[in-house]
């Protein structure tokens, strides 16, 4: 009988938790089937704003193109012969201003197998940006002026490397309105292999 008790009682035990759980149960599905008594609404005034310089791919087909066209990757295969690729990347001004721009090196990796020279041009008129020679990055920090509504290239010139192997330049395409101190700046980045 002692026995009989015991698993009587153990039995209410299991009833006793169940139905907690089926009550807890219970409010917890409550909130997720009620109505909804209060609601937000929010809508903004700021709207996006597209860039009025933006990047595109050049001619020669060797830039990738990233998000809202404000960086990109210039993938070229250097050789052993000098090699020039002048329509390496378009960059674009949309609106009516004349920005200055200029490239800038932030970060380089394996520069002693590649010479080349990094340059803004209009097929008219040039200006030398950065040079790579003996494994030294150098850097002009001139502005090319970026007329309104323009496309100005960007070209590499006597690129040759002296050994296999992959090198990486990262620059900003620093972007300036005239007589101005604020700017903007997009990443680039040139892979040799």
């Amino acid at each position: 009988m002692k026995n009989n008790r015991s698993a009587r009682a153990k039995k209410l035990h299991y009833v006793w938790i169940a139905a907690a759980l089926l009550i807890l149960f219970g409010f917890s599905c409550k909130g997720a089937f009620g109505t909804t008594y209060d609601f937000m609404n929010l809508k903004s005034n700021i709207k996006c704003i597209v860039p009025l310089v933006v990047l595109e791919d050049g001619a020669n087909d060797t830039s990738t193109i990233y998000t809202n066209s404000t960086s990109a990757r210039i993938t070229i295969n250097a050789t052993s012969t000098p090699s020039t690729y002048n329509y390496s990347l378009n960059v674009v001004n949309n609106g009516a201003n004349i920005e200055e721009v200029r490239l800038e090196c932030f970060g380089s990796e394996n520069v002693g197998r590649v010479n080349a020279t990094m340059l803004l041009h209009d097929n008219v008129t040039s200006r030398t940006q950065i040079t790579i020679s003996g494994g030294t990055v150098n850097q002009t920090n001139e502005y090319y002026n970026l007329t309104g509504n323009a496309t100005i290239h960007l070209g590499i010139q006597d690129l040759v490397e002296s050994e296999e192997g992959t090198t990486i330049l990262h620059v900003y395409l620093r972007i300036k309105t005239l007589n101005t101190s604020t700017y903007d700046r997009y990443v680039i980045t040139f892979e040799f292999t």
